[in-house]
């Protein structure tokens, strides 16, 4: 009886839900968001060792709307005892960093004091390291915390290299400060004391994981870190926590009882690369499958088909791909093994790590990878579409934003390791040690991020940067899913019938994901086939790349995709 099969499920979550905020209940403390605790309940600080002189810095202008935003904040600040007048011989400058409702923070620009601070080495948590609490477990809870930094106090001689001079007054900070380095891993020595002896348990910075193999378990397995929290002082953010269920996506995996697997979103701007329309751009492909050519099983075997269009041809050859079937069944497969071999990798912290960023008039890429054997592997690829006004950028504030929103998508990576970022645009190796009110506003707020987790900046020639300098020309990051298109291509009745049709030859394609998807490839355009309750979708794609008339969008439409009405439905 389905309809009792689904009031049982009904009832269950329901239950479960009501044993969930009877937990919460229990500790009313933990879900209330309080942005400075009433009392640190532990004996956690952090430190700031560095090599070299103090540094100082002249307090910045502010016009007279930022400067009462300012006063207010550290009024606030000084009344919760977060900061204390400062008579220390450190400065940094004061930055208000816009928030995402436009509002501001108030915060120290610390890019010469992290240049300065010694690294912290207590290991920030392997992420591979989360399966060994996976076996035969079913339900899964993920906890976010509440700002945590103002939850660990400095220690007290180090409070001074916290100083931001403003045009009022001289203060340093009690608790941890947005902006400083080797505050990720302040925090993760912590989060470990805290959970201690908990071996069901995975905290990640402010991520934690909670894995039980029964409803009942899981039940006992909260309450013990709900209990430990609270002891703690910690706080919960309920609107991004995720508590008793049987799928979960966590630092970029999902989590199921079956175990766990690598969301694609790390191989997205490798699987949105489009087919190369000339010799030159074939030719840019393959110098990217060559520098991971030994991740690559049987590459030479599989590239030799794409490798005949190169016979004969100049380095800068733009002579148009006469594309045959086989030929573009190869490429996707070329595509397919390196997004798979990435998949297949997982970040490990012994190893040297590099983040290689490039921007190109529209659009930013980067590659974020680790020295394993003699070779560079591939650990996730990034690639974003700049919006108009970021294409107006000079070269270096494109650049700039290319290495910051890198290092922002790749954070749960990066935070508490050592890296280098390589760029092939030479004046930004000097960003990090040049004058502190030279950048303008936005600079600052970006290279003040950066510096948080690297000050490590190093040039990298252009014909060495491949990767993401190619990814930095994905421009068309495509919102098609084409495993929904090939879940529907099953049930399609009017595909059926066009299978039967000569003058098409429809074939399937395998996608990473292991699903096919039918093709027509008739033409020298492989194009796929397009059920109905996607062709809106597509047809929104195609008219928003530029705006087309009628006839130039069925012309745009009829190149890219095939299903019998296109014309009239457009």
């Amino acid at each position: 009886d389905i309809t009792a099969v689904s009031s049982d499920n009904v009832i269950s979550t329901l239950n479960k839900s009501i044993k969930i905020s009877n937990l919460l209940l229990k500790y009313p403390e933990i879900s209330r968001p309080n942005l400075v605790p009433k009392e640190i309940k532990h004996d956690v600080k952090h430190f700031i060792d560095t090599n070299g002189q103090s540094i100082h810095a002249k307090a910045r202008q502010l016009d007279p709307k930022r400067l009462a935003i300012a006063k207010e904040e550290f009024t606030f600040m000084l009344n919760n005892e977060i900061i204390r007048p400062s008579n220390s011989q450190w400065s940094s400058p004061l930055h208000l960093a816009t928030k995402k409702d436009g509002s501001y923070r108030s915060c120290g620009d610390y890019r010469q004091l992290n240049a300065q601070t010694i690294p912290d080495r207590y290991p920030i948590t392997r992420l591979e390291d989360f399966h060994q609490i996976l076996k035969e477990t079913k339900i899964f809870s993920k906890i976010d915390l509440f700002k945590v930094y103002f939850q660990i106090t400095i220690a007290v001689q180090h409070k001074c290299k916290t100083a931001i001079i403003t045009p009022f007054d001289l203060y340093e900070f009690n608790v941890m400060s947005f902006g400083l380095k080797n505050a990720p891993v302040t925090f993760q020595r912590f989060i470990h004391e805290v959970l201690r002896g908990l071996d069901f348990v995975f905290p990640y910075l402010d991520d934690i994981l909670i894995a039980s193999k029964s409803n009942q378990e899981h039940e006992i397995h909260l309450n013990l870190v709900l209990e430990r929290l609270n002891t703690s002082g910690l706080r919960i953010n309920i609107s991004k926590s995720v508590f008793a269920v049987e799928e979960i996506e966590f630092l970029g995996y999902l989590i199921t009882p079956q175990g766990s697997r690598p969301l694609p979103n790390k191989v997205q701007a490798i699987m949105n690369y489009k087919r190369p329309e000339n010799i030159q751009d074939l030719r840019t492909f393959l110098g990217i499958l060559n520098f991971y050519r030994r991740y690559l099983k049987d590459a030479a075997k599989n590239q030799a088909l794409l490798h005949e269009y190169l016979k004969g041809s100049k380095k800068k050859d733009k002579r148009k791909i006469q594309w045959t079937y086989e030929a573009e069944k190869q490429f996707e497969k070329c595509k397919n093994d390196l997004a798979n071999a990435t998949l297949l990798s997982f970040p490990n912290s012994e190893l040297p790590l590099s983040l290689l960023t490039d921007a190109s008039n529209t659009a930013i890429g980067a590659v974020l990878q680790q020295y394993e054997n003699s070779t560079w592997q591939p650990i996730a690829f990034y690639s974003k579409k700049l919006n108009d006004t970021q294409q107006n950028y000079s070269t270096y504030d494109r650049e700039l934003s290319g290495i910051y929103l890198s290092v922002k998508h790749f954070k749960h990576y990066l935070e508490g390791r050592t890296f280098t970022i390589y760029t092939d645009h030479k004046p930004l190796i000097f960003a990090f040690h040049q004058k502190l009110d030279k950048a303008a506003p936005r600079q600052a707020r970006q290279l003040n991020y950066i510096s948080q987790f690297s000050t490590d900046i190093k040039y990298i020639k252009g014909e060495n940067n491949i990767v993401a300098d190619t990814l930095s020309r994905v421009t068309e990051v495509s919102s098609i899913d084409y495993d929904q298109i090939a879940d529907a291509q099953t049930q399609d009745e009017e595909l059926k019938s066009l299978q039967t049709i000569t003058s098409l030859n429809l074939k399937d394609y395998s996608l990473y994901s292991g699903k096919y998807l039918w093709f027509d490839t008739s033409t020298s355009k492989i194009r796929p086939y397009i059920p109905q309750a996607f062709r809106k979708q597509i047809f929104h794609h195609i008219h928003g790349l530029s705006h087309p008339g009628i006839k130039s969008t069925i012309k745009l439409m009829n190149s890219k995709f095939i299903w019998p009405s296109i014309k009239k439905d457009v």
